[in-house]
């Protein structure tokens, strides 16, 4: 995700650095690739079940 200016003036007021904003961001973000494959996996059996 990539900070706006004005979300970046706030980070810089607030006395934080923007690049540890940014790992911290990074690292708070869910995965994408995870996540849809756990939904996919889950989602699954759930239309199997539906068939039969």
């Amino acid at each position: 995700m990539k900070p706006t200016l004005e979300l970046q003036e706030i980070i810089v007021a607030l006395g934080i650095d923007l690049e540890r904003f940014r790992i911290w961001q990074q690292s708070e973000l869910p995965r994408p690739e995870a996540s849809s494959l756990e939904d996919k996996s889950m989602d699954a059996p759930d239309v199997y079940e539906m068939v039969f």
